[in-house]
């Protein structure tokens, strides 16, 4: 065999393809899709262990596994093993493992959430596909980065799962790595970004960086339209609201073929409209427009297809460009952002062409009318186009959007300025617009044809080439030719080109425009020459450009014949309208002006060097005109910010250069500073702050003044030491210098840095001699308190920090911090303070606080205020007056919208302390980093200093502040960032030992309250993660502190604190890892270790280290102790277990006197306690609410038994105590397990069990107080279940701990639920007094009979309280009332036996007996039983179980019904003339006996003859079972074990004697109830006489005949002589009953009865002759005239007969009636039963008799003496055709009864098998009437064609409690049948209906084991076993069992899934021989990361 060897470490991850299962050796089971971790291999196998569960190491085979490469991670204290894979996959992947199973259990739940995030599954699996398949741009990949953790997030907030914190680049964030407050800002972004996509639509969050310019990107796809000619495209932004174009065109030229002409453009036409600010991205309405100019002959001509297409006819040489149409679509949404653009994306715009007579901009008007085109009218002619908005200018819009931009991409300007114009962005662009013209026909017969003609000319007249362009997209053009538009004397144009000349030529140059006549005649054509011309000059006589208005311009007509090309006269005549004085008439050489005809031009000037402003270019010309300097310096104030940030650079090199040429310093260096001043202040405007980079860029660049700094310098110190000065004028210019102060240092340090390159560094010692005397001037100028000054100084300390990093760059950074910090300090106290600390904030973000000797001179300043501020602020905000007083003002602030800043002033300052906070955060934020130089001072300086006040803050402050979670994130980084010496030097630095003490309290309460109530939200895990670790740090440290200081002389409260502190630390929810995910305990683990450990290890030392004074913390820290130690794990639990031990020492070892030390009973021994009750009552108490709490396991109970037992064995005094003690705390922890596995069940029953056990336990040990604390929770189950008569007998349990005295109560006795009882005759008054009130809503009144007497006799005899004793008699006497008049209910009881290992403890193999609900039958019980025990398998039969079933894993449960037996105290009420109301009640109650029979057959051994062989009931016996609970039903619980059980046998003889006795019985309550009530339903007593005289005639006295009364039978049982002549008796006495009955139904039988009833009296005389004549006649002591008896019966006639009345009852309601029943219907017998059948109301008859079912009915017994024979009955499994009926008879005639209570309506319908004819009741169904089908109740054997006549209902079938849950009738559907109520194969439909129609029983079940065979009474609804699950029916997999779990046969399982064809498995490794051995545990590998 081959070694073991490892695997390489980049193939030790491996994900399982299939699942392997293999029960072998050393193998491991692995699910496909599981991650394994690879150690070693050894052939085809592989040793290692699966991510699931990394304990359990084991060898699986290689085939099955997929390897994937790999990193080993080895630098933590585990090893982590991580794919070779981005980190956003890895993290995708670790959450869809997480979520996956998050995701099945709110399956099982049901949760809302189930779908939602099945959804994000799926979104992150597709994702995580994309990101692999490594096919995206990168663009894309950051994108779908970004959109992943958005979700990840998303999903973990709705998983209520850890918040994941994040750096920028949305990479996870590492805490080791992180400073406190970063990973703090990080936790509040997360926070308030998930909230945002948590709470609306998603939206795409927008860059917070401002973009002050944007770009609309179109793609032209494809132009569809029919043409025979080329075009071109102009295509442009327009605003329709304006009615103008926004941009220049874009050109697109459109071949004839339907292609772009450039060939190289094909798939390429895309344009950039750039320079869009804002203000465009909000125009109202903004179209995309695109002009089709038609470029070719006059007049279009169809394509001749006669001819060769290729070769057209020929063209003029220069197409006429002729309009075509219009496309255009509203792009505003895309514009303004609100729909995003794909470039993916397509859309059409439709095309309109032109009308004839209708120009381009018309055409364009008519489009913007409708709104939509027609197919009509684009008839599908269209541009397909393609947009998005881009952010950005055109360099960030390229380094963003590569795939978009890169490449040959046109760029289309927007006619005007952007928002930000750059200094390198030099512009001189003329936007010409031809408007429209008006021309005369001249000497033609129609109107022209004109064609414009545009040439730029220079001064010369010479046309400059290259300078016009159409738009992007296409080459410059010499001249612009307009559009033609055909016979137009008036043609408006509205066309837009752009002029470009350079700007050294654009002084002398103008713009000629030529107009020509346009013939569609070729030959004409080429001879036409211009009529006309205008021109215009660009630039004005006072130097500044063409304005940009419209300008109309003069037409003058050329005469060929004197006109000249050359000559250049046209200059000097008039060029506009304007310029035209009235009545001239100018012209020249040829050219004269036409007066008819107009031409009309717009101009537009894009220009940064040419300005329309005079004042402005006053400035920039000042060199030719120096006298006008002053005026122009003063008009420069005055010109509009526009116009000057337009030329920001030039003004600025014009003042510069005032400055410097300037010798008159006094004069100009004051109004250049001024102007100077006033450029900055435009530029720092809100309007102009986006021009602030172009002034940066100046001066870094541009900027050339080398001297100025000199001037500068001198100037500003000038107005700053006028600061005081009284001038309004010096003031506001001192003002407008502070805000400005930023720049003025920035000009005087380039022109310093400018001077020093020159001159090499020449003046420098100068200049900072200079420099520091102007800062030291504004450091002077801080001292000042006068208001005047206040506005000054603000805002010199708003914008001196701005100053800064230019100032470092020539002067000492020391120097600088040393100013600063001086004037800081100069401020006045309480001046500017909020001011003054924003500076300071500044300051801590300037490049001085990167240097360390920097810092050591700042921070100690900066400090120094913080803690000032803070500690004044919080003695202002300590009292209560001051925060109510804060808490009216904003009340008052708010109705009266009092502002912000007046708020403020009564706020406490929170701004400041905010300020504070936040320059504290960044302080610790910085000294975070490592480039900063040393940190260990500066860390000593802020922890001396501010420490202790930040800890006092946050005690003070409010939890709810948003401040508290800075604060604490600033102290945790303060004492993380504090190594071990800088504890012991803020330790030492403590004055006196009190100091020390007071900081220590303080601290050890801040951690606790850290702990206890957290500042973080609990899914901060990263956040409080690290708080904890930096806890325990200091824990550390503080405990040596405690032990050092505080031990001689001993501080206790010192070492109290600590222990408290340490433990809540321990405890806290947040360390618990066994109750996170096995990822989240990994990476805890990996990161901090388990801190629970460490701690205990701490707590443990400490408590040693106490010595002697131990005793002063027992028991006090029992309960802190024991909680430390129910933290589930192990290692903490063995070291820290045997503190307790040492805690009983010290008791048990302390004095008994006070006085006394531990020392002093060391050296007398005779005054020790020796014992430990003090321990061991709160060790009990503290276990009971821990254990209860969800602390502990079974685990800590033997743990804590096998650590204590051992301790206890070895020590020679306390082992006997100590033992005793300890085997009390196991059992204590025993049950209170049980009662917390149990607690939180449904199945409150189970709750009970458990609550009792404790009480006995409690009782056990007499624990009063706990006790009760059990009563009173048991009594509150009790009461949430309905339990009335329960919850009483509970409350007794209290009672009984009192007496009747006026003894105060002692505290054990107390209960919280009677707080002002305070004596033991208080208490047990208002005890009884809930105890009569439930005994009386459970309906048992005699109990609460007998409370009230123990009452009264207290009322009459002691206290002589005689109104408290009327009021209990009227109580009393309404209880008797309730007794005789009201309904109640029987309870039925149940017997349940529970079998198998896999109940709880209390449960195992355990037999109980249940007192069910109120009309709870059987198969009610029994499903509500095994609702509760989902897991649980129907036995069905009663056979003791074997070994196998009670010592199996599995939860097996026998339910049967029992009959309560009445002990022989009671026995004696049955001779008496007792009403039935009283009898049954003791039937029924305070019973400890019950019974249940089950009849078998057997051979009577003594008789030869086959005499029984044809009669079951010579053979039939019944096998009786009694059973005797624990304590008499009804008690504290519904159910009690059995104690004892005895089993006997019943004879058939004494069967027939008890069968007989229970139908007299049923007779007689019968006739009772008739006589009573006229109007009740005949139809019981008709099914009762017909199943007795029916059977009769046809052999059922027969049978009785053959089977007993035979020579042979009493020869061979000569004992049984009495008994059949008892028997012979009761048959006798039957005859007079029956003979009522009959009269009876003769009066009340309607005329369709008629042949029924001549039918029964036939049988019946039949049935008399041969009774009488052979056993006598007898006489019954009823009479139907007698009303006597009917008075003193009526009350109790109309009630359930009791239980032992079920014999009889069962011979009126179901099958097992009458034993008599054995011959078969004759044929005519039949055809009366069919007419009976069709005037018999059989919708009554309940559901449980339709066909196909068969029921089991039970025997009961008569208990009275006169019926019983003692020996329990037995049971039939026949069935009358009519045994049973419907429910809800009339009870007009009993009105007391009928308003006795409502509850009677349900009740009525609840009585079937189970009750006695004797009843009203005695007719009610089975089962509920509102579960049973419809088409259940009219069986189909019935049907006839006769119409079955409607009765009404008498009576509302409304019952109280709620219809079966759906829930529940699931779990009973989908429950595999165990075959409990499954009749026997004999049931089938033929013998049910032979059971109905020939009266006869079925041959009962041979089975002794079968429960179907028991007397219980179970409905037909029971013996139907429970239905399998359906196909369509929802799977219930909550209740899967495991495959080894099930008992279930295959053929009873619901199939669960449909059969999937799997995939065949991979080959496993062939075994010749057994598989390697996993080598052994190799120590120099590193332990698995768990």
């Amino acid at each position: 065999m081959n070694q073991w060897k490892p695997v390489k470490e980049k193939d030790r991850y491996g994900i399982a393809i299939h699942n392997f299962h293999q029960d072998a050796l050393y193998r491991i089971k692995l699910m496909v899709g599981d991650a394994v971790h690879i150690l070693e291999e050894n052939g085809d196998w592989f040793f290692g262990y699966s991510t699931k569960n990394r304990a359990v190491r084991g060898i699986f085979p290689k085939s099955y596994i997929h390897v994937k490469e790999c990193i080993v991670d080895k630098t933590g204290p585990v090893e982590v093993i991580t794919l070779k894979q981005p980190h956003v996959v890895q993290e995708l992947t670790s959450v869809l493992r997480e979520w996956g199973h998050i995701w099945k259990h709110l399956y099982i739940v049901h949760s809302e959430h189930f779908e939602t995030i099945e959804h994000r599954i799926c979104e992150l699996i597709r994702y995580r596909s994309k990101i692999l398949s490594g096919t995206l741009p990168v663009d894309e990949l950051k994108e779908i980065k970004q959109l992943v953790t958005s979700k990840i997030d998303m999903g973990n907030k709705l998983l209520d799962l850890d918040m994941v914190v994040r750096d920028d680049q949305g990479n996870i964030l590492n805490p080791d790595i992180a400073s406190t407050i970063q990973l703090y800002w990080q936790h509040e972004l997360a926070t308030e970004r998930i909230r945002k996509a948590t709470s609306g639509p998603m939206k795409k969050v927008q860059k917070t960086v401002t973009q002050y310019s944007h770009i609309f990107f179109v793609s032209v796809r494809n132009f569809v339209c029919k043409m025979n000619e080329d075009a071109e495209l102009l295509m442009t932004l327009y605003d329709a609201k304006e009615g103008r174009a926004v941009t220049e065109n874009y050109v697109v030229r459109w071949s004839k073929e339907g292609l772009a002409r450039d060939i190289d453009q094909l798939h390429n036409l895309r344009v950039l409209f750039t320079d869009l600010g804002s203000r465009d991205l909000h125009r109202e309405k903004v179209y995309l427009v695109c002009y089709v100019v038609r470029v070719g002959a006059m007049e279009v001509r169809d394509p001749d297809h006669r001819r060769n297409s290729h070769v057209p006819k020929k063209a003029h040489a220069e197409g006429m460009r002729r309009p075509f149409g219009v496309a255009a679509m509203d792009v505003t949404l895309y514009i303004s952002g609100k729909i995003e653009g794909n470039e993916e994306e397509h859309h059409f715009i439709p095309f309109l062409q032109c009308c004839d007579r209708d120009n381009l901009d018309g055409t364009l008007r008519r489009i913007l009318t409708v709104k939509e085109l027609t197919h009509k009218e684009h008839k599908g002619q269209g541009l397909w186009t393609s947009l998005k908005l881009l952010h950005g200018d055109l360099k960030q819009v390229r380094e963003e959007n590569p795939h978009l931009v890169l490449g040959n991409v046109t760029i289309a300007r927007k006619m005007g300025f952007p928002e930000v114009i750059l200094p390198g962005d030099v512009r001189n662009d003329l936007y010409l617009t031809l408007v429209s013209g008006e021309f005369s026909k001249g000497n033609k017969s129609t109107d022209k044809n004109v064609e414009v003609t545009v040439r730029v000319c220079n001064e010369k007249g010479q046309s400059i080439p290259g300078v016009i362009t159409l738009g992007g997209g296409v080459e410059m053009i010499n001249e612009y030719r307009s559009v033609i538009y055909y016979h137009e004397d008036k043609p408006r144009w509205f066309e837009i080109f752009k002029v470009a000349v350079p700007i050294e030529e654009f002084k002398g140059s103008h713009l000629k425009f030529t107009f020509k006549h346009r013939s569609s005649n070729e030959t004409k054509d080429k001879t036409e020459k211009p009529f006309a011309m205008s021109y215009v000059k660009l630039m004005q006589e006072n130097g500044t450009t063409l304005r940009d208005v419209q300008h109309e311009l003069l037409v003058y007509k050329i005469d060929h014949k004197k006109f000249e090309d050359s000559d250049l006269g046209y200059l000097n005549l008039p060029s506009t309208r304007e310029e035209l004085t009235e009545g001239q008439k100018p012209q020249h050489g040829g050219i004269s002006l036409s007066s008819k005809d107009s031409f009309t031009i717009h101009t537009n000037v894009c220009s940064t060097k040419l300005t329309q402003n005079v004042d402005l270019l006053g400035l920039l010309n000042w060199v030719s005109h120096p006298e006008g300097l002053k005026d122009s310096l003063a008009a420069l104030m005055k010109v509009d910010g526009e116009e000057v940030v337009k030329f920001l650079q030039d003004v600025l090199d014009a003042l510069f250069n005032i400055l410097m040429q300037n010798s008159d310093s006094d004069l100009y260096d004051n109004m250049v500073f001024e102007c100077l001043l006033c450029i900055i202040g435009l530029v720092s405007d809100r309007k102009y702050q986006h021009f602030q980079p172009v002034l940066d860029l100046y001066i870094k660049e541009s900027f050339s003044a080398t001297l100025a700094y000199n001037k500068l310098i001198v100037v500003l110190k000038y107005h700053i030491d006028n600061a005081n000065s009284t001038d309004s004028q010096d003031k506001d210019m001192l003002l407008k210098t502070m805000k400005s102060l930023q720049y003025c240092v920035r000009f005087i340090v380039r022109s310093r840095q400018l001077f020093s390159e020159l001159n090499e560094g020449k003046g420098q010692q100068q200049f900072e001699i200079s420099l520091k005397q102007l800062l030291q001037s504004i450091t002077g100028m801080m001292c000042y308190n006068t208001d005047s000054t206040l506005l000054v100084q603000g805002a010199c300390l708003k914008y001196l920090p701005f100053t800064i990093p230019d100032i470092l760059t020539v002067f000492s950074a020391t120097e600088l911090s040393g100013l600063l910090t001086e004037l800081i300090n100069k401020v006045p106290p309480n001046r500017l303070m909020k001011q003054k600390m924003m500076t300071v904030n500044d300051i801590v973000h300037s490049k001085l606080f990167l240097y360390s000797d920097c810092r050591a001179i700042l921070l100690p300043v900066i400090t120094a205020h913080i803690k000032e501020l803070l500690e004044s602020r919080e003695e202002g905000r300590g009292g209560v007056e001051f925060r109510n007083k804060t808490k009216s003002v904003a009340k008052v602030a708010k109705v009266l919208g009092e502002s912000k800043h007046n708020l403020n002033s009564h706020r406490g300052h929170t701004e400041e302390v905010e300020l504070c906070v936040k320059i504290l955060s960044d302080i610790m934020e910085l000294l975070f980093r490592s480039d900063i130089g040393p940190t260990v001072a500066d860390i000593k300086d802020i922890m001396l200093t501010v420490l202790r006040t930040v800890i006092q803050t946050t005690i003070s402050m409010d939890r709810e502040s948003p401040l508290v979670g800075r604060l604490v994130a600033v102290m945790i980084a303060i004492f993380r960032q504090m190594t071990g010496h800088h504890f012991e030097v803020y330790i030492d630095h403590f004055i006196t030992i009190t100091d020390l003490l007071d900081f220590l309290m303080e601290i050890l309460l801040v951690f606790k309250d850290l702990v206890s109530k957290p500042v973080y939200p609990k899914d901060w895990c990263e956040m409080i993660m690290l708080q904890n670790s930096v806890i325990l740090k200091s824990l550390r440290f503080f405990s040596h502190t405690i032990r050092d200081y505080f031990f001689q002389p001993f501080e206790h409260q010192a070492w109290n604190n600590f222990f408290h502190c340490a433990i809540a630390f321990l405890t806290q929810p947040a360390l618990q890892l066994d109750v996170f995910s096995q990822n989240k305990r990994a990476r805890i683990i990996g990161r901090y270790k388990d801190m629970r450990r460490e701690t205990g290890f701490e707590i443990r030392s400490m408590w040693f280290n106490l010595g002697q004074y131990k005793i002063q913390f027992v028991p006090g820290l029992v309960g802190p102790f024991l909680e430390m130690t129910l933290i589930p794990e192990t290692e903490l639990r063995r070291a820290t277990i045997p503190i307790f031990f040492d805690m009983m020492q010290c008791e048990f070892y302390s004095s008994r006197v006070t006085s006394e030390s531990f020392g002093d009973t060391k050296r007398n021994t005779s005054n020790i306690k020796a014992h430990f009750s003090e321990f061991e009552n709160e060790m009990i108490a503290k276990l009971d609410i821990l254990v209860e709490g969800g602390r502990g396991d079974e685990h800590y109970k033997e743990l804590f038994g096998e650590i204590m037992l051992d301790r206890c064995e070895n020590h020679s005094t306390m082992k006997d105590q100590g033992i005793k003690f300890v085997k009390t705390v196991t059992r204590l922890m025993e049950r209170l397990l049980e009662y917390r596995f149990i607690i939180t069940d449904e199945n409150k029953e189970n709750r009970m069990s458990c609550t009792v056990n404790l009480l006995d336990f409690y009782s056990e040990i007499n624990r009063k107080e706990m006790y009760i604390r059990y009563v009173n929770k048991l009594c509150d189950l009790h009461l949430e279940c309905d339990n009335y008569t329960e919850a009483a007998y509970t409350l007794k349990l209290h009672s009984k701990l009192l007496n009747w005295s006026d003894a105060p109560l002692p505290p054990l006795l107390k209960s919280h639920k009677y707080l002002k009882c305070q004596t033991h005759r208080d208490l047990k008054e208002a005890l009884y007094y809930d105890i009569i009130n439930y005994f009386d809503k459970g309906k048992m009144w005699e109990c609460a009979l007998a409370v009230c007497k123990e009452l009264v006799t207290q009322c009459e005899e002691e206290i002589f309280d005689y109104i408290q004793l009327s009021s209990l008699l009227k109580r009393m006497s309404q209880f008797y009332d309730s007794i005789m008049k009201q309904i109640r209910p029987e309870p039925e009881y149940f017997r349940v036996a529970y079998y198998g290992r896999g109940f709880p403890a209390f449960l195992q193999n355990k037999v109980f007996i249940y007192r069910g609900k109120e009309y709870e039958r059987l198969s009610d019980f029994s499903s509500r039983t095994l609702n509760q025990l989902p897991n649980a398998e129907l036995m069905n039969k009663l056979t003791p179980p074997g070994d196998d079933i009670m010592e199996s894993p599995h939860q097996y449960v026998q339910i049967n019904k029992v009959e309560p037996l009445m002990d022989d105290r009671k026995q004696r009420l049955s001779g008496k003339p007792i009403s039935d109301q009283i009898l049954r009640y003791h039937r029924v109650n305070d019973v400890q006996k019950f019974r249940f029979s089950r009849p078998f057959h057997r051979k009577d051994p003594l008789r030869l003859s086959g005499g029984d062989g044809d009669n079951e009931f010579a053979s039939l016996w019944l096998e009786r079972t009694v059973l005797v609970t624990s304590y008499p039903l009804p008690g504290i619980l519904r159910w009690f074990p059995v104690t004892s059980t005895d089993t006997y046998q019943v004879s058939p003889l004494r069967n027939a004697i008890e069968t007989m006795e229970v139908t007299n019985k049923a007779l007689r309550d019968l006739i009772i109830a008739h006589r009573s009530d006229a109007t009740l339903q005949l139809n019981p007593l008709s099914l009762k006489i017909n199943g007795i005289v029916d059977a009769a005639v046809m052999g059922g006295v027969t049978n009785y005949e053959k089977a007993f009364f035979t020579p042979e039978y009493v020869e061979v049982h000569p004992e049984d002589a009495a008994l059949i002549t008892k028997l012979q008796d009761l048959i006798a006495s039957q005859i007079p009953l029956l003979d009522l009955c009959i009269q009876i139904h003769r009066q009340r039988a309607p005329p369709s009865l008629g042949p029924f009833q001549q039918r029964l009296e036939e049988c019946f005389a039949e049935m008399q002759n041969h009774v009488e004549s052979k056993y006598g006649k007898k006489t019954c002591d009823l009479k139907l005239e007698s009303a006597h008896s009917v008075t003193m019966r009526r009350q109790f006639s109309t009630s359930n007969s009791h239980a032992d009345n079920r014999l009889s009852e069962a011979s009126l309601t179901s099958s097992e009636g009458s034993r008599s029943r054995v011959s078969s219907l004759t044929r005519s017998q039949v055809t009366t039963l069919k007419n009976f059948a069709t005037t018999f109301n059989f919708s009554n008859i309940n559901s449980s008799n339709t066909l196909g079912r068969a029921t089991v009915s039970h025997y009961g017994n008569s208990p009275s003496k006169q019926h019983s024979i003692g020996s329990p009955l037995v049971s039939s499994r026949s069935q009358s055709m009519f045994s049973k009926t419907s429910s809800s008879p009339s009870l007009k005639g009993t009105s007391k009864r009928d308003k006795s209570s409502k509850e009677s309506k349900r009740r009525l319908s609840r009585k079937n098998d189970r009750e006695s004819s004797s009843s009203i009741q005695s007719s009610t169904s089975t089962s509920q009437w509102y579960t049973t089908p419809e088409q259940e109740l009219s069986p189909p054997i019935f049907t006839s064609v006769a119409t079955t006549p409607v009765f009404e209902l008498r009576q509302e079938l409304t019952p109280k409690r709620p219809l079966r849950s759906e829930v529940e009738r699931e779990r009973r559907m989908s429950r595999p049948s165990s075959g409990q109520f499954q009749a026997s194969s004999r049931f089938n439909t033929t013998s049910v209906l032979n059971a109905r129609f020939n009266g006869s029983s079925t041959t009962p079940c041979n089975n002794r084991d079968s429960i179907g065979t028991t007397d219980s009474t179970a409905s037909e609804e029971d013996m139907i076993p429970p239905p399998l699950p359906q196909k369509a029916r929802d799977a219930d997999y909550c209740n899967l069992p495991d495959e080894t779990d099930s008992l279930v046969s295959d053929s009873l399982r619901p199939p669960t899934t449909p059969r999937v064809r799997n995939k065949p498995p991979p080959p496993e490794p062939v075994e010749k021989e057994p598989p390697p051995t996993p080598p052994p545990k190799n120590p120099g590998l590193k332990p698995p990361f768990c």
